[in-house]
C-alpha cells in the first residue's frame, strides 16, 4: 500500500512538473491559434481553455483526444485557487480525471488560460502497477509459504524421529534409542533426556521381570521345601493309622516326625525373616560392640560342636579390638550363626575356623567411609568359583542334588545378605588364603563424639554406593 501511495505521487507530481514547465509555451501557442496562425502546434495530450476579459471564453482539445478521453467537466473551478497551482478535476467519460492549472498572463485581452491533462494514463500505469505488485506479492507468499514449509519439516524431522522411536517402545522394544546426531542443540538435549528416562525404564522394568521371575521361584522352591517335611509327616501319621508301624517303631517313627516338624518350623522362620527384611521394617538399632557379639557367637557354636577350633582375631591377623557400630544385635548374632552353621554343615570336623573383626576405609560416592568388618573364614574344602556369586540367592545350594543330608535349606546365606543389606553394608564371599571360605560382612560404623561422649551415626553409604 505504501509503495502505491509513493508512485501515485511520484506520477503525479511528474504531471504537475510537465503542467507547469509547458505552461508558458502552450499558452503562447495559444495566443498564436486566436491571432489566427496554425492551431496544429497545440500539444495534442492537452485541453486548453482560455477566458479574455470581457467574460467570453475558448476551449481546444485535438478531437481525437477528446474522443479518447473526453474534456474536464467544469475547468474553470481552477480559477478560484492560486496560479500554478494543480488540481483534479473530475472529467465528461465515467471514472476520468483530469490535472488542471491556470497561468496568469501579461495580455490584457487574455488575462489567464487554463490546461488540463488526462489522468487516464497515471491510472492505468498505478492499476499495471497494482497487479505487478500483487502478482509479487503472491510469488512472494507462495515462495515464502514453501520455502517455510521446508524449514519446518527440517526443523520437525528430529521431533518426527522421536515419536518413531517412542512408537516402538510402545509396541514393547525397550532396547530402543533415539538417536543424539544432529538433532540440533535443544532437541539434542531433549533425545538424551528421553534416552535417561528410557534407560530408567528399561531398568524398572528389567527389575520388576526378575524380581517377579525371583518370586515364583521363590514360591515354587518354598512350596518344594515345605512339601517335603509335610509329607514326610504325612506319611508316617498314614502308616501308623493303617497299622503299619508296630508299638517298638511308635517312638522312632515319632522321632521322625517331630525332625520333619522342626526342619519345617526352621524353614517357615526363615522365610518369615526373610519377609520381614523384605519389607524393610525398622531394625533394633543400638550401639554394639562388634568384637563382643564374635565372642558370644564362639561360646555357642563350642556349646553345639567342640570338634572345629575357632577363635576371634584381628583382621589382620593381630589382637581384635573393640568395635561399636550401630546394629540390630540380635541380627548380626543371627549372621554370625547362620556362618557357623554352614561351616558345621559343610566342613569336615576339625576344619580351623576364625572370626575377624576390625575396620577398614571404603570409598563411597560420598567419599571416604569407615567400616566395621566380620569376616568369617573357614579352612574347608572351599566353594568353586563359578558357585561363589549365586551363594547369596534364596534356596540356592552348591549340591545342585538338593539333598538334605546336612541340613540347611538355601536360605542361610539369602539372610546373611539381606541383613547385611538392612544395615546399609553388603555381604561378600571369597576364597580363604590357603584353601576354604570367607565370608566377610561390612556394615558402617559409628563416629564417636568426644565432647559429647556419644557415639554418632555417620552418613552411611547404601550397597549401591559401595558397589560404585
Amino acid at each position: 500500500m505504501s509503495t502505491m501511495t509513493v508512485m501515485s505521487q511520484v506520477l503525479m507530481n511528474q504531471v504537475d512538473s510537465d503542467l507547469k514547465s509547458s505552461g508558458a509555451t502552450i499558452a503562447q501557442q495559444t495566443f498564436n491559434a486566436l491571432a489566427g496562425t496554425n492551431v496544429q502546434v497545440v500539444p495534442s495530450p492537452y485541453y486548453i481553455y482560455v477566458q479574455n476579459a470581457a467574460g467570453a471564453d475558448w476551449q481546444y482539445m485535438s478531437p481525437s483526444m477528446q474522443e479518447r478521453y473526453g474534456t474536464p467537466k467544469d475547468v474553470t473551478v481552477v480559477f478560484d485557487g492560486p496560479p500554478s497551482n494543480p488540481i483534479t478535476i473530475p472529467g465528461t467519460l465515467d471514472n476520468s480525471t483530469w490535472r488542471a492549472i491556470y497561468l496568469p498572463t501579461v495580455s490584457e485581452q487574455f488575462p489567464a488560460v487554463a490546461i488540463a491533462f488526462p489522468l487516464n494514463n497515471v491510472e492505468h500505469t498505478k492499476t499495471q502497477m497494482m497487479l505487478i505488485l500483487l502478482l509479487i506479492a503472491t510469488c512472494v507468499v507462495a515462495l515464502g509459504a514453501l520455502i517455510s514449509y521446508f524449514i519446518v519439516q527440517h526443523a520437525l524431522k528430529p521431533l518426527r524421529i522421536i515419536e518413531h522411536t517412542t512408537k516402538q517402545i510402545t509396541q514393547g522394544d525397550l532396547s530402543k534409542r533415539v538417536p543424539t546426531e544432529n538433532m540440533g542443540i535443544e532437541v539434542g538435549h531433549l533425545a538424551g533426556s528421553i534416552n535417561i528416562m528410557l534407560g530408567q525404564i528399561e531398568a524398572a522394568m528389567t527389575a520388576r521381570e526378575r524380581s517377579e521371575n525371583k518370586m515364583r521361584q521363590f514360591v515354587s522352591d518354598a512350596s518344594h521345601e515345605l512339601r517335603t517335611p509335610l509329607a514326610s509327616v504325612r506319611g508316617y501319621a498314614e502308616l501308623y493309622r493303617m497299622g503299619g508301624i508296630g508299638p517298638d517303631k511308635v517312638g522312632q517313627a515319632m522321632d521322625r516326625i517331630e525332625s520333619e516338624a522342626r526342619r519345617m518350623g526352621g524353614l517357615v522362620e526363615d522365610l518369615l525373616m526373610l519377609a520381614r527384611l523384605d519389607e524393610s521394617r525398622p531394625l533394633n538399632i543400638a550401639p554394639a560392640n562388634i568384637t563382643d557379639l564374635a565372642q558370644s557367637a564362639i561360646l555357642d557354636f563350642r556349646a553345639r560342636s567342640s570338634d572345629y577350633p575357632v577363635e576371634v582375631i584381628g583382621l589382620f591377623g593381630d589382637e581384635p579390638e573393640d568395635v561399636i557400630a550401630l546394629v540390630d544385635r540380635d541380627k548380626i548374632t543371627q549372621v554370625v550363626s547362620n556362618l557357623l552353621t554352614n561351616i558345621l554343615q559343610h566342613t569336615p570336623k576339625g576344619t580351623r575356623v576364625d572370626i575377624a573383626v576390625g575396620t577398614e576405609q571404603v570409598r563411597a560416592v560420598t567419599g571416604m567411609v569407615t567400616m566395621a568388618v566380620i569376616e568369617v573364614r573357614d579352612h574347608g574344602p572351599g566353594i568353586p568359583p563359578e558357585n561363589r556369586e549365586k551363594v547369596f540367592e534364596r534356596f540356592y545350594r552348591v549340591d545342585t542334588s538338593r539333598s538334605r543330608a546336612s541340613g540347611g535349606s538355601g536360605l542361610g546365606l539369602a539372610i546373611v545378605s539381606s541383613i547385611a543389606a538392612a544395615h546399609n553394608g553388603s555381604a561378600n564371599i571369597s576364597e580363604t588364603p590357603g584353601g576354604g571360605t570367607t565370608v566377610s560382612l561390612n556394615i558402617p560404623i559409628l563416629q564417636r563424639n568426644d565432647h559429647a561422649g556419644t557415639y554418632v551415626s555417620p552418613s552411611s553409604p547404601t550397597s549401591e554406593d559401595l558397589e560404585k
